[in-house]
């Protein structure tokens, strides 16, 4: 109940989000030692929280604290999970060499075991590989990182994830000079996600520069065609952004 509530409040209440972890994790130690996975996934969480926050600091304490989890359990998924999270943050601190070795090493870890990697991990390294190919000026590289992630992403069948690699093909139409596109995407993203996302790092940017770019009205209404997509056309909106400018 508490961690599906976080989730939820991530997106408008990073305080509420952050004390439902904390009362989780809390409770459930009371019927017994966490095992490292759950732990190190409770982690996930609370990082993606402190990065909503603006504490890098903190997130990237807390990731060198869950790849040494990880690898006391000798697990590659859970250590591709912290490596490409640690990536993402990287690339928006402007570390881009740091984010191009985590991927490097989480894109081997993809490869290093036949009973893994599942496709979430997937749609995350790729998505992360993405944005640093945008954040170095190659939005041919982010295109095919990014079909890799949404066919990852349409494997897990399911819409949250998919939800990342279509703010992901926002950012992509955004770099394309398609910023009515990529306001369509950010409300289908949405759609897909089942609510706005007002505390995500990168879809306030995309937002904020939207907006600027089109007036408040223009983001407002293309924001809204993508808001009120049905299921199956806003599953369909990242293909889109796959197409040469």
């Amino acid at each position: 109940m508490l961690p599906m509530r976080a989730r939820l409040r991530r997106y408008d209440d990073l305080d509420g989000a952050l004390a439902d972890l904390r009362e989780s994790r809390t409770t459930a130690g009371e019927f017994g030692s966490l095992s490292l996975g759950d732990q190190l996934y409770g982690d996930l969480r609370r990082i993606d929280v402190h990065v909503r926050r603006g504490d890098t600091g903190r997130a990237l304490a807390m990731i060198d604290s869950a790849r040494e989890r990880a690898l006391r359990a000798s697990s590659a998924e859970l250590l591709v999970l912290v490596d490409a999270r640690e990536a993402d943050v990287r690339v928006r601190l402007g570390d881009l060499d740091r984010a191009a070795g985590l991927l490097g090493d989480a894109e081997r870890g993809l490869r290093g075991d036949t009973a893994f990697p599942s496709d979430h991990a997937r749609t995350l390294v790729a998505g992360a590989r993405a944005t640093l190919r945008l954040a170095l000026g190659d939005p041919s590289g982010a295109e095919e990182a990014l079909r890799e992630s949404y066919a990852a992403a349409l494997a897990t069948r399911e819409l949250p994830i998919l939800s990342l690699v279509t703010v992901n093909a926002a950012a992509l139409a955004e770099a394309r000079g398609r910023q009515r596109e990529s306001a369509v995407l950010l409300g289908a993203a949405a759609r897909l996600r089942g609510t706005h996302d007002r505390t995500d790092p990168q879809v306030r940017e995309l937002t904020r520069r939207g907006r600027a770019a089109l007036g408040e009205d223009g983001f407002a209404a293309a924001y809204t065609k993508g808001w009120e997509l049905d299921t199956r056309a806003a599953v369909n909106a990242a293909r889109t952004a796959f197409r040469s400018p």
